[in-house]
Parts: C-alpha cells; structure tokens; sequence
C-alpha cells in the first residue's frame, strides 16, 4: 500500500481539496437548520456568541453572569477555536455553513495527513479522507454514520492537534537536531495550546496521546531514537504540569463531582459505548467501516509496512483497552462515556478502513487482470461520487417529515411572548444594573418516570417547548436573549452551590446529572436570597397570581410568577450565626424562622462587630465581575447574590477607618464587611498564572466537609 513514484502525483490530492471546498458549502447550505446538530450543537453556537459579549480573553478565565449566581464560566475559549470564531464575527446566514466548512477540511487535512505518513496510496487516502467526512458531517439528512461531530464540531481542532502531535513524535529523534528541536517546541505548543483553549477537554484528548505516545516508543527504529522520545515525553509531561497542572487540578479537583458522586444519574454502558460509530443511534455505513478498519488495521498489523505494522497494532490495542474499560466501568458509571476518548482515535479507523478496502479491492483487481491505466477512473470516483450527495439537497430539511420531532433544538431561539417579558424586565448587558434572576421548574414531573432525576424530566419538557414555540425556556433560549437563569449548565460549578441548590432547591434524593444544575421545586425564600426575581413554572401555584400566562398548546401552559424581596442589590444582614461545617449551614438555612434578609451563616472564625443596615446599594455586572457601590452608617454585612470564591479580586476604596473584607455567606454566596461609603470591582480571574485560588476553595471544602453534607435537611419549605 506503499505509494509508488507516479502515483504519489499531488493531481489525486488538488483534485480531491477541490472537490471538498466546493462541495461542502453546497451541501451544507441545504441543511442549514440542522448544521450545529441538537442540543449540542445549539449549545457551541450559544457558547461563541455569550463569549463575544462576557468573556475577558487573555489567560483567564471569568465569571458567567447568565447562569448560577455569577460563578466560573465553562472553562473553554470559543475565541480560539477558528470555527467558533467564525459562528461569532459572520452573519447568521453564512456563519455555520462557513464553520462547518472549516471543520470538514481540518479533519480531512487530519485523515490525510496520517495516511500519507503511514505509506498509504493517494486514492486509498482520498477514499480515507471521504469516509471520515460522509459518516460524520451533514450532507446527507440524517447523517450515514452517526452524530456526534456533526453536533459536536468543536471536537475535530482536538483530532486534528492529536494527529499532529503524534506524528511529530512519531519522527521525533530521527535528526537532524534542528528538526527535533521544532518537532519539540511544537508539540509543546500544541499541548499548551489545548489546555488553554479547551482545559474542559484536555485530559480526554490527553488519553489518547499518551497512549499513541508509547506506541511510537516501540515503533522507535534504534535505541538512540528511543531514548530521544523517552526524554522529550518526560521533558513535555513536566513542562506542562509545571505550567498547568495545578490549573487542571482546581478545575477537577474542586467540582462537584469530587464531592457528590453518589448523588449522579447512573449511566450503565455497553460495549457499544466504546465507540459512537458503533453507539445506540449510530447507523449501518458506521458500523460497517468499524468492522472494516478493524479488519484492515489487523490485517496492517500483520502484513504492513514498518511504519504501518506498530501503528496498527497499536490500534488495535488502543480498541481493545477502551473495551476493557468499558467492561470495568460499565455498573453505576456517572462520568463521561468511553466514546469521547475514542473519537480522538477517528482518523485512525478512518485510515485502516480505506486501507481494508483498498486491499481487497487490490487482491480483486489482480484477479481479473485490472491494469495500472485504471486509475484515473479511480481518481474521478474517489472524488466525484461523493457529489451523489446533493440528490438530498431538496427538499428542505425542517419541510421533511418528523425532522422537527427528532431535532427540536433551533438557532437562533424564537421570540415569544415570555422572552420579550423577561428581557424587559432583567436582561443583563456589560455595564447595566442587576434586576434579578430566572428559575424554572417546569416539566419537574414532565415524565413521571424520571421525577428522581429532574432535569432528564425538564429536558424531555424542554423539547416540547422547543417544538410548539422554537425556545426552550429555561436555557439557551432564555440566554440567548441575555436573560440571567439559576439554572447552570457547566460541568465545574461550584460544589457549594451544588450543595446549596441541590439540598434547598430539589426534593430529597433527587439524583443530579454532571453536567447541570437545575431546579425542581419552588421555595420562594431561598431563591430570592438567590437572586431570582422570576419563577417559571408549568402549574398554577397556590395562593400566587402569574405576571404572565403563555399557552403553547391545548392543555400546556407556562405561567411566569414574581418572586418576592429579592436579593438583586444586596441583602444587608444584622446578625450572624456561626456553622461548624456545611451540613449545619444548611440546616440553618432551610430553617424557615431564619428570616435570611436580616441574618446570614458563616462559617468562618472571623469577629463580626454590630451590624446596621446600608443606606443603599447597587450591583452592577461588567465582563468578567460585578460593580459594586453601598453606604453605611456604620458597619454592615452586605451578602450579594454573587458566587464566592477565593478567585475573587476585589479592588474596593472605603470611606470607613477600616478595609472592606470579603467572605463566604451562607456557603456559597459573597458577603463584603464594611464601613462608610465602598465603592470598586470584584473580579473573577482564573487561569494559569492565577490558579491557586481555585485549591484554596477546594481547601475550604475540605475543612467544613463538604462532601459529608450527605442528607436533606428535615425542615423544609
């Protein structure tokens, strides 16, 4: 499978990039409702957008005014993902099809680029690159193979710098000195690159490298090569724990699932887990190149090149850990599926199933005497059939019967009557005054079956919303418009707003999902301490008016209620209680004769001298924090329906004889003590030359046993 001289002609591959940059934006704009697919794919596109406006660039990561009480953002910057970049500065009429575009030739550029370094022949690499591109992109509806790319393009930059890291190591120690020199700064680039844009991903992607890293080690051609790479992976493994490690160890270590992994959603898997080409909703064309790259990659394994053959056992290895993996994890696993470590594997099972092909088409050819002046017609097949897609292009995908059932999930999110009511009243923008939150709990009980882990019940109720008014009322569709919820979706929020939210907000044993923070029941109490100034809900609610009546259909309605004394500008406490540790804390609040407007609990050993309340106060957001101003006549504790954490910077100037002091309220909310006229910022700033912080919360949870506030309170509302 080796190319030979001739047919190693730049023309199959100038031909094929042709063919691909013109017929993919064709074929994309024919499915331009569906291009970032699903949920998913809604929720990049609202990611690129939110960022434009709120994100402060640069090393750091910041606070996520629209969602929680105001914690950290999802650690991931849509700015450096070129595609992402494109959905933010295009118009809407051609920024996705632009993207997805971009995302077809990255990944193509990946396949190809690991065929031709692997021997492979110009045609078999084209066929390669068109396989990976019909199975998992749209041009067709619904996709040949499966979705998760076409949902989840965001993923094909991490491939693409997967493939180029470990084909760099792969000739890494093989000279000149120059040469491994560059070899060595770019992977180290690419790596650092990675886990600035995407440290959300970083550990999967991660996997995958260290694995294919070993790989190369024993295909290494003598032992001076091996020592070389031995001594790079130690030099880079270091070089990059010494920059981010202890970034990557705040945002894993202090999340909610080091805490509370008892209380997630079980997700059993099956062997068809380990891959999504071979997953519950993938299709036949998948499953076949599944079978056929394994077939290949053993046959590779077997009978290939000395660079195909430990590539391709390495292959086969790499399948066949994810396997095992999956067998051990399968009973009560919470966490992500094994497939997201395979998909960074793609190009791989992309490369070895051309290449099985390519053999039997071969061994057939011989047979029959086909001779080498057939290739040409090989050439025009290989890159003119897949143009057979454009046979989909009508009639419009939503036109098409159940599509819209299948695929509720539109951008932008219609307009409606309960949008156009809350951004009047709340909406947030860089530099306006906070007015309150959203919290929703409709479709709590939306499928009874699933009322013990809510938020797959609100989500199946969402996508009734999204068919009957195009906005699902609870997340992006209220984002969108710049409305601020109390639900969060983020799979690093604070595990003492998790606590919080999941004791006082949701029904005792409620299970969790990783990923969202939901509500399910209504206690006025606690969310206007929150900061919600709006409920949503799909009941009349006893002795309570809605503001606002919206019918989506017969027998479905969503009512908007107005939550009471909310928390938009500061609750000005005059007493304190003490907690020991988190599960008197949230004792103390579920307490109902605690009025939480007059006194707050803390939990640590500061002296609080008497209280007065604040003349006034106000809360303003800015990107990336909030702005602050109060008055007192004496000293006061103002608690903010802001989230606390030691990644808070403050720059506060004070009329008071005293500095203003931060500190943690009522677990998971900031409180600032002091005196006269304050006035300043409190910034959110996290990032690599910033990341202690995020050890010292996890620190603090340690200490009030965080994780052992294992019981829903017995006083409720």
């Amino acid at each position: 499978m080796r190319c030979s001289k001739n047919e190693c002609s730049p023309l199959v591959l100038v031909v094929f990039a042709v063919s691909l940059l013109a017929l993919s934006p064709l074929a994309f704009h024919s499915k331009l409702p569906l291009l970032f697919y699903r949920f998913d794919g809604t929720y990049l596109l609202y990611v690129a957008t939110m960022q434009k406006v709120w994100s402060i660039g640069g090393w750091n990561i910041g606070s996520n005014p629209l969602q929680g009480i105001g914690g950290m953002d999802v650690p991931w910057r849509a700015s450096l993902d070129p595609g992402l970049w494109l959905v933010a500065q295009l118009s809407a009429s051609i920024a996705q099809i632009v993207a997805m575009t971009f995302y077809a030739a990255e990944l193509a550029i990946a396949i190809v680029w690991l065929a031709i370094r692997l021997g492979l022949a110009p045609l078999t690499t084209v066929a390669a690159a068109w396989i990976g591109l019909l199975l998992a992109f749209p041009y067709v509806y619904p996709s040949l193979g499966f979705d998760f790319l076409w949902g989840g393009p965001n993923y094909v930059p991490f491939i693409f710098q997967d493939i180029a890291i470990i084909l760099l190591f792969l000739d890494l120690g093989r000279g000149p000195r120059a040469a491994d020199v560059a070899r060595f700064v770019a992977i180290a680039s690419i790596g650092a690159y990675q886990v600035i844009q995407y440290s959300i991903f970083a550990p999967m992607s991660v996997v995958a490298l260290v694995f294919f890293g070993v790989v190369a080690m024993f295909a290494a051609a003598s032992r001076q090569e091996r020592l070389i790479k031995l001594g790079a992976a130690v030099a880079l493994a270091a070089l990059i724990f010494g920059l981010f490690g202890q970034l990557m160890i705040g945002i894993y270590g202090f999340a909610k699932p080091t805490f509370f992994w008892h209380e997630f959603f079980p997700s059993p898997g099956t062997l068809r887990d380990q891959s999504f080409l071979i997953a519950q909703h993938s299709r036949w064309p998948a499953w076949v190149v599944y079978g056929v790259a394994l077939a290949g990659a053993l046959h590779a394994g077997l009978r290939g090149g000395t660079t195909m053959r430990p590539i391709a056992r390495g292959f086969l290895a790499f399948v066949l850990a994810e396997m095992i993996l999956v067998l051990l994890v399968k009973e009560g696993w919470s966490g992500p599926r094994i497939a997201y470590i395979d998909t960074f594997a793609y190009p791989f099972y992309c490369v070895f199933a051309a290449s099985g092909a390519a053999t039997v088409v071969g061994w057939l050819g011989r047979k029959i005497s086909m001779v080498r002046r057939y290739r040409y017609a090989g050439l025009a097949v290989v890159c003119l059939a897949p143009w057979l897609v454009l046979i989909d292009y009508w009639p419009p995908p939503l036109e098409r019967p159940l599509v819209r059932n299948l695929n509720p999930f539109i951008w932008p999110p219609a307009e409606t009557p309960v949008t156009k009511f809350l951004a009047g009243e709340i909406a947030l923008r860089p530099g306006s005054p906070f007015r309150g939150r959203v919290a929703s709990v409709a479709g709590s009980d939306y499928e009874p079956q699933w009322v013990f882990a809510p938020f797959i019940s609100q989500h199946d109720y969402d996508a009734m919303n999204l068919f009957l008014a195009g906005n699902d009322h609870r997340m992006y569709g209220l984002w969108y418009y710049s409305i601020p919820t109390l639900f969060e979706t983020n799979q690093f929020t604070s595990p003492f707003f998790h606590l919080v939210n999941a004791r006082l907000l949701n029904a005792p044993g409620a299970r969790d999902t990783r990923t969202h923070e939901t509500q399910s029941i209504v206690n006025d109490r606690i969310m206007a301490l929150l900061g919600v100034r709006y409920l949503l809900s799909d009941k009349l609610l006893p002795e309570s008016t809605p503001v606002l009546r919206y019918r989506l259909t017969e027998g479905r309605d969503l009512y908007v209620y107005s939550v009471p004394e909310t928390n938009a500008a500061g609750y000005a406490v005059t007493r304190t209680r003490r907690a020991r540790d988190s599960r008197e804390a949230i004792d103390f609040l579920a307490d109902r004769s605690n009025d939480l407007r007059k006194v707050a609990v803390l939990t640590n050993a500061e002296e609080v001298r008497a209280l007065v309340p604040v003349g006034r106060s106000a809360l303003t957001v800015e990107r990336g924090g909030y702005r602050i101003e109060a008055d007192s006549p004496g000293t006061s504790l103002l608690v903010l329906p802001v989230e606390y954490s030691h990644c808070l910077r403050a720059e506060l100037a004070t009329t008071g004889a005293n500095p203003p002091r931060l500190m943690r309220a009522n677990l998971a909310m900031t409180a600032i003590l002091f005196s006269g006229r304050v006035e300043g910022t409190l910034m959110f700033r996290y990032g690599a030359l910033s990341s202690r912080c995020r050890i010292e919360d996890w620190r603090e949870a340690d200490m009030l046993r965080l994780g052992e506030a294992r019981e829903w309170p017995a006083t409720r509302e």
